[in-house]
């Protein structure tokens, strides 16, 4: 994982030009929010959107989203979440939005020319610690991820 400031919604810098593990530490100026982003095509993180009449939580299967609620999550303001996970399969995902306010942020993988992407981060543990709390994804989550994201 690496974490950087963004302004108006934007990085302030190239983000996939930070190297890995490169956190911001601090206060966060006024004005500025923080963001994270998985650092290999292997770390991601499913944004489930709450918002413009989409509800990603709709289209959640329930045992989907009791093995989500496992790994390490957070609601964001608008009412979504983010989970981060550690994919398992053996398919590319995308990095992508779906018209079911479901989205997929992965780390950057230069061979496939993915840039990966970030997500808005609420700050409620120091992004060093996230890590170990992050679970493996099962078979059957794999699947799910693989229909949606591949």
């Amino acid at each position: 994982m690496k974490s950087f400031l963004l302004k108006s919604g934007h990085p302030i810098i190239k983000f996939s030009l930070l190297p890995d593990n490169t956190f911001y530490e601090g206060t966060i100026p006024e004005g500025y929010a923080l963001a994270i982003c998985p650092t290999n095509e292997k770390q991601i993180i499913l944004d489930v959107d709450n918002k413009n009449g989409k509800c990603g939580f709709d289209h959640i299967p329930f045992n989907i989203n009791v093995e989500l609620g496992r790994s390490f999550n957070y609601y964001t303001k608008s009412g979504g979440a983010h989970y981060f996970l550690n994919y398992t399969g053996d398919k590319l995902l995308k990095n992508c939005a779906t018209e079911f306010g479901l989205d997929l942020r992965i780390g950057a993988n230069k061979a496939t020319k993915n840039a990966g992407g970030y997500v808005r981060y609420n700050g409620s543990i120091p992004v060093k610690e996230i890590e170990p709390l992050i679970k493996l994804t099962s078979p059957e989550l794999n699947i799910w991820l693989e229909k949606l994201f591949s």
